[in-house]
């Protein structure tokens, strides 16, 4: 008797989707929906600056959505989740990258989001440091958290609307521009959680419906053109007005995780900005005059932990000039040692060339005064 192949329902059932751990844990319906589509964003922008395909960041927007119809967001923040379902969903689409690579580009992101870094060299993590080593932590913490509550049936949510809207403009004749505007609907409808409550389907109808509305062009009434690929109007309409409400959200630059604690409260380089203008403010001191709208100009927030306790300018600049002269005398003895060894170098290997060319010499007194030669050279 054959076997008849397991039924996989991609569409979470009324009973998941009516209420979440997050509700349950008292986050608002609108909090959560903006931590969701802060994740799904995320996602997005890393996928596009490691140049993945983009159905690797479909995958990923989609275990986001449905891990967290099985944790809540006072357990996991949209970060960290955006992290590692992101690099869960490059190794299920055979795309896979390294772990540097994706925690650097989201380490950019993160700097560049929450502390408005915008040089290059404030966005660079160690990869030799304590932050890179907490971060891969959280990726493979995060990663196996999402594998566990999704028993491991990730393979079963790879099916996007991304498969079919092509097709479906292809049989209704339309043009493509109407194909890439509805393929950018469907980029957006992965900022909400239509992909765990429709099939791909009815996501692929309504896009297309809303690309035809916006391009004014008429499609198939009698009999309507959606019924050839067995999608009611009624869930062709309620999709279609969840991605319009979609436009009236406002960007979403950072936010705050729901933890109990926030991982993210301090930044982990705040003194670079500060560095750069010591040198004011030593010269002022050392006049024996001090500014203090300079000494203290505004700086991002940081907790008591990040305060260091404060020396004089004076204590300072003394110190520097020692440590300066140690650094060049230090440096001066590595070089004279360094030219003492190319020099002893030098003479080895001329005193070796003499001595294969003198090995050649027949007659023995010829040979003496060679030797002669050579022991004077030494010394």
């Amino acid at each position: 008797m054959a076997t008849r192949p397991v039924a996989v329902h991609v569409v979470l059932p009324a009973s998941s989707l009516a209420r979440s751990p997050s509700l349950e844990d008292g986050v608002a319906p609108d909090v959560e929906r903006l931590h969701r589509s802060f994740g799904c964003e995320l996602i997005q922008e890393a996928g596009v600056l490691l140049r993945l395909p983009q159905v690797v960041m479909a995958t990923a927007q989609t275990l986001l959505q449905r891990f967290y119809y099985r944790k809540s967001l006072r357990q996991f923040d949209a970060f960290r989740v955006a992290v590692s379902c992101l690099f869960l969903a490059a190794k299920v689409e055979e795309k896979p990258k390294r772990i540097k690579d994706v925690i650097g580009v989201f380490y950019a992101m993160f700097r560049r989001r929450k502390w408005q870094r915008s040089t290059v060299a404030q966005q660079l993590v160690d990869l030799d440091g304590a932050t890179f080593s907490q971060w891969r932590m959280w990726l493979i913490m995060v990663e196996r958290q999402v594998l566990i509550d999704l028993g491991f049936s990730i393979y079963s949510v790879t099916e996007h609307p991304h498969k079919y809207v092509l097709y479906y403009v292809k049989v209704l004749d339309g043009s493509s521009a109407l194909a890439q505007q509805a393929w950018g609907y469907i980029n957006d409808s992965q900022r909400t959680d239509l992909c765990v409550r429709y099939k791909s389907q009815v996501i692929a109808c309504a896009a297309i419906f809303l690309a035809s509305r916006f391009q004014g062009v008429a499609l198939p009434e009698n009999p309507p053109w959606y019924s050839l690929f067995d999608v009611d109007k009624k869930q062709l309409y309620a999709v279609s007005v969840v991605i319009v409400e979609l436009y009236k959200q406002e960007k979403i630059q950072w936010l705050e995780p729901l933890t109990e604690t926030n991982p993210f409260a301090m930044d982990d380089h705040p003194m670079e900005e500060e560095e750069e203008v010591q040198e004011p403010m030593q010269e002022t001191a050392v006049d024996g005059k001090i500014d203090l709208e300079k000494e203290i100009s505004p700086q991002e927030p940081s907790s008591f932990a990040s305060v260091e306790t404060s020396t004089p300018a004076s204590a300072k600049s003394s110190q520097e000039v020692k440590t300066s002269s140690n650094s060049s005398a230090k440096a001066s003895e590595r070089r004279s040692r360094w030219d003492d060894g190319l020099a002893k170098c030098a003479i080895v290997n001329f005193l070796s060339t003499v001595a294969i060319a003198g090995a050649a010499l027949e007659p023995a007194t010829e040979k003496m005064k060679f030797i002669r030669l050579l022991v004077s050279l030494g010394k």
